[in-house]
């Protein structure tokens, strides 16, 4: 550990970055703590880009250095000294934000929303200033002890007026990057406001909104896929504030909030008795209205109905539209009703039984065969199919695209002639029951596809892992719905 660097006195070490490591130190002129992130050159050699990496890292101190706002850390210095870069800021007891969310799952909606509102705030400082952080995450918020959070680690933003990032290059931290990253594009202001969103949503329900362990599950994930509602794993969060989350993690840049100010503005404006519609820039329900209380009419439930007389057919209840989730007030509210109707048909058996075959009296000694028991669901067999894909623009839009037809079609393989570097391919993939014994199958794939049989009622639900030599693994998770079925699983595998 160095005595000095610059003028500053090392204390200790803190910890160690990607980077480099970072200390405690003592500014002797003023005798002021800071701390101090350094990055050695000769640690970035190995990568065969230590001017551009050192380059990145004194760009925060240029960043940073030019805002000015409680809730961004402060940037008090930064130099070059024997091959060493380093930058020093302000010291802050305590954790970040990925610690608190570490040891506590779920934040209360207030809790949640004042953190997303005052990260916000930092953002509209620095968009103001053309600076786009692009790395917005749980371990780049400081959370003092006894202040307010401050984000932090400028490291890859972007200033509007300089050209040290490439065109193309994806930036970030995965589960927290938007699609447009993904897909190589040029980051503004509402790709933050999507990471934003993601925090916010993973500290109201305690789940990441696109998950996935393969770099390639997620990326589809986060282009592809829509996240689960934040009301259906929490009732604490009213209507309003759903929908402010949900509008913050649109696919569309232009679908999302368009500025920090304005999502700072929702999220706060959410949390009122009466959101006003023109801040939140959506249209919420009554607040605390239930679907149990009172259900809309295109998903009400009929509790009782009377049947008609002679051959006419019952009216047809009203039916859930398709692609609408039923929210879990109505699936309880549902389930009530149903057990209170499977309770009076027992009375009904049970008077019946008495009136037939008297006390005591079965099925069969009345004279009625017993229901056959209804097999539950399960696989008999898998269809699975790697597709390998060289580029995460285009190309794999296109292959996602395609894959997504033929499982809608039902065709056994995706039509993928014409996507450039796109193809299908070898690999191994491993199958593996999810709550029912964890039975393993390995399976060598060979020319892009493999039939598996599965043995068993137990494979009701599995997880498939799918890698190959040169390319990112994916996976993905299946549930059976009828008994008997075959699976249907398309995997992308990304090139590294």
């Amino acid at each position: 550990m160095p005595e000095k660097l610059g003028r500053y006195n090392i204390v200790r070490e803190l910890g160690k970055g990607a980077m480099g490591v970072v200390y405690e130190g003592i500014d002797p002129t003023i005798n002021r703590r800071v701390a101090i992130k350094t990055a050695r050159r000769e640690v970035l050699e190995s990568s065969g880009r230590a001017d551009e990496l050192m380059a990145r890292f004194l760009r925060e101190a240029t960043a940073t250095g030019s805002l000015n706002h409680p809730n961004i850390i402060t940037i008090y210095d930064a130099s070059e000294e024997d091959d060493m870069a380093y930058i020093a800021m302000e010291f802050l007891e305590g954790g970040d934000l990925f610690d608190v969310m570490e040891r506590k799952q779920r934040f209360k909606p207030e809790e949640a929303v004042e953190i997303g509102a005052l990260v916000c705030d930092a953002l509209a400082e620095a968009h103001k200033h053309g600076v786009i952080h692009r790395d917005i995450k749980p371990a780049n918020i400081l959370m003092p002890t006894d202040a307010a959070p401050k984000v932090a680690d400028f490291g890859i933003a972007r200033v509007e007026d300089s050209n040290l990032t490439q065109e193309g290059a994806m930036i970030g931290t995965p589960h927290y990057m938007s699609p447009e990253q993904f897909m190589g594009q040029r980051a503004n202001a509402r790709s933050d406001l999507f990471s934003v969103g993601i925090i916010v949503y993973e500290m109201l329900t305690g789940e990441k909104p696109f998950g996935g362990e393969a770099l390639s599950t997620v990326m589809h994930n986060v282009i592809k896929s829509e996240p689960i509602a934040p009301t259906e794993l929490n009732f604490a969060i009213n209507d309003c504030l759903n929908k402010v989350v949900l509008k913050a993690l649109s696919k569309r840049p232009q679908d999302r909030y368009q500025s920090a100010a304005e999502m700072a503005a929702a999220l706060r404006e959410s949390l009122k008795p009466s959101p006003d519609p023109a801040v939140t820039q959506v249209e919420a329900g009554e607040p605390g209205a239930t679907v149990a209380g009172q259900a809309p009419e295109d998903m009400a439930t009929i509790v009782a109905a009377k049947l008609p007389d002679g051959d006419e057919s019952p009216a047809a209840s009203p039916r859930r539209p398709a692609g609408k989730k039923l929210p879990i007030p109505a699936i309880i509210a549902g389930v009530t009703v149903t057990v209170i109707a499977l309770v009076a048909a027992i009375s009904l058996l049970a008077g019946g039984k008495e009136e037939a075959g008297g006390e005591g009296g079965t099925p069969q000694e009345s004279g009625r065969p017993a229901p056959p028991p209804q097999p539950d669901a399960y696989f008999k067999a898998a269809n699975i199919v790697l597709v390998c894909v060289d580029d995460t623009g285009e190309p794999y839009t296109q292959a996602s695209e395609a894959v997504e037809r033929a499982i809608d079609q039902g065709s056994r393989l995706p039509e993928l002639s014409g996507i450039e570097g796109c193809s299908l391919g070898n690999g191994k993939i491993v199958l593996t029951q999810i709550g029912k014994g964890e039975q393993t199958l390995e399976v060598d794939v060979r020319g892009g596809s493999k039939h598996v049989a599965l043995d068993g009622h137990a494979w009701d639900k599995f997880r498939v892992v799918a890698t190959s030599e040169g390319y990112l693994g994916a996976e993905d998770t299946c549930t059976a719905t009828e008994p008997g079925e075959t699976a249907s699983v398309m995997l992308i595998l990304l090139k590294q």
